[in-house]
């Protein structure tokens, strides 16, 4: 999910751009426009590391990496918002509230499934 929320990011960085800085033009407009570029990179590389890792990990390792990757993730994601909304990034942006809930509780139920899992014994240590 995070990787086709980057891959949507970066897709549509210059609507974004519009839609979160309102009234830039220009200048403005461009900087805007490569925050969101990279922003959209940043999340698409997480979204790999993440999937890829989770295919290379399995069991309590698997599971604290999850926890660990999405508290982090998510904590990344309030700085970031909060730092450029400090700089009047969204100000009057309408974003549908589905567009906020969904990936919420997505990520809320992967973070209990990966902590059920913190303490997993695998064949390998019974």
């Amino acid at each position: 999910m995070t990787t086709l929320l980057g891959l949507g990011n970066l897709v549509g960085a210059e609507d974004w751009a519009k839609d979160q800085w309102i009234g830039a033009q220009g200048r403005e407009l461009d900087i805007a426009t490569s925050i969101e570029l990279a922003w959209g990179a940043k999340i698409v590389t997480v979204g790999l590391m993440i999937l890829i890792l989770s295919f290379i990990l399995s069991g309590a390792a698997r599971a604290r990496f999850g926890v660990i990757a999405i508290v982090l993730f998510v904590a990344g994601e309030i700085f970031t918002v909060s730092s450029l909304s400090a700089k009047g990034y969204g100000e009057g942006a309408s974003i549908p509230v589905l567009f906020i809930i969904v990936p919420l509780l997505i990520t809320l139920w992967a973070l209990v499934s990966c902590a059920k899992g913190w303490n997993e014994k695998t064949s390998e240590t019974t």
